[in-house]
């Protein structure tokens, strides 16, 4: 068993020691002795059939260098998806009406010794009191290829320097750097939960339309986050965040919240259905449509899937027959001419082009996956690398349309159960 353990090992590691030497600019023989002399030993006592399956992730490697080292060589500093369609639209006179505004935050969670990244979004009115509230907000966003690494095929030798940092922009115009404007002291909060391997922007094109309707969006970074911005630490998951978050948001910032509400993708919807009480107001998207327990989601629940999913897709549940009997079943080509949406609703997308795992992301979080990530794609398939529906998304990249639906109906249901009189 140590033998077989030992030569999956090399079969996986191998083709990533050239990414690194690509990744690092340093040629392949530049490998310490040592190393090579390791390699070789383990080559000796590979299968036939894995030692096949490595010449075909090695050939893939080497046939994507040029595309490899392009994706690394720009300047990790404030770069930018060249493909982004999430580019802000001017007004006529070139001048953004500010209505929402962007603040980065920082929670610090003493007894693990961690600092979380925490995104917020927040109605500014229409200030234009000085140039500093006008400045245009950018996201700082990281895509670490060592956790990415870590999580999908349990590799631990990929150095940290594999990474790579991105501007994104917001989806639109008027979002404004908030760094320097007064947090509002109270209204409807909306908590935002990503899905394995996402980031606190993933659902940050949500938070923007939901903060222009006068909600206020928080977006903690959790542990399984693709942009590694703290370690993964036993006893801190994302009910120790949630849990602090919520302590923080009234105590430190002075928001005191009239309502409450939020939003998970994936993995995020077990975060969704597992905090607050239930006077408080949910929507789950690409996940599962009970607890993990089995037991029904409290409160006002909105539920959204699609049977397109090739990482939670509701077939896995058994289809139509799995949504719960007490959620009225939404009809896309109906959702407009609803006055007001039942208070546990469920919208299934069951069309040929229906939306994949993370067509429900930002475009801005998936641009920036498709422009470093990419190359790697065939490598991850031919070594069965699960990809969470990027393959998928490479061809359809279908964020914008895919928002087009899902904002204006999570929008008018946020708003028609938070905002009651």
């Amino acid at each position: 068993k140590n033998e077989t353990f030992a030569d999956e090992t090399a079969t996986k590691r191998l083709p990533f020691l050239l990414f690194l030497s690509i990744i690092s600019f340093v040629p392949v023989a530049s490998f310490s002795a040592n190393t090579g002399n390791l390699i070789n030993n383990y080559m000796g006592h590979i299968s036939r059939r894995s030692a096949f399956q490595n010449a075909a992730a090695i050939a893939a490697s080497l046939l994507l260098v040029p595309q490899i080292a392009h994706a690394f060589s720009a300047s990790s500093q404030g770069s930018v998806p060249e493909q982004s369609t999430l580019q802000p639209q001017a007004t006529a006179n070139n001048t953004p009406t500010a209505s929402v505004a962007y603040r980065p935050l920082s929670l610090k969670i003493p007894e693990h010794e961690v600092t979380v990244p925490v995104a917020m979004w927040f109605p500014t009115g229409n200030k234009q009191d000085s140039d500093t509230s006008r400045l245009l907000a950018k996201y700082d966003h990281r895509i670490s290829v060592k956790k990415i690494g870590e999580l999908l095929a349990g590799w631990d030798f990929i150095p940290e320097f594999a990474s790579k940092d991105f501007q994104l922009q917001p989806t639109i115009a008027s979002v404004i750097d908030g760094t320097k404007l007064s947090m509002p002291t109270s209204g409807p909060v909306v908590f935002l939960a990503h899905g394995y391997l996402g980031s606190r922007f993933d659902l940050s094109h949500l938070a923007e339309a939901l903060a222009q309707e006068g909600f206020i969006c928080v977006s903690p970074e959790f542990p399984e986050s693709l942009a590694a911005s703290f370690p993964r630490l036993d006893g801190l998951d994302r009910s120790v965040i949630m849990s602090s978050l919520l302590d923080r948001l009234s105590s430190e910032w002075g928001v005191t919240g009239t309502s409450f509400g939020i939003i998970g993708h994936s993995a995020g919807c077990g975060t969704a259905t597992t905090t607050g009480d239930d006077t408080w107001t949910r929507v789950c998207i690409a996940g599962s449509p009970r607890r993990l327990d089995g037991s029904s989601i409290p409160g006002s629940v909105l539920l959204l899937s699609s049977m397109n999913d090739g990482a939670v897709s509701l077939a896995r549940f058994g289809g139509r027959a799995a949504i719960p009997s007490e959620y009225a079943l939404l009809e896309e080509s109906t959702l407009c001419q609803l006055p007001n949406l039942p208070k546990r609703s469920f919208l299934l997308f069951d069309r040929p082009d229906a939306p994949n795992h993370i067509s429900f992301l930002a475009d801005g979080t998936n641009d920036a996956m498709i422009c470093l990530l990419s190359p790697l794609l065939p490598v991850a398939q031919a070594m069965n690398i699960p990809v969470l529906d990027f393959d998928k998304y490479q061809a359809s990249r279908d964020s914008k349309q895919t928002a087009e639906i899902v904002i204006p109906l999570v929008t008018k249901y946020l708003k028609q159960e938070m905002l009651k009189s």
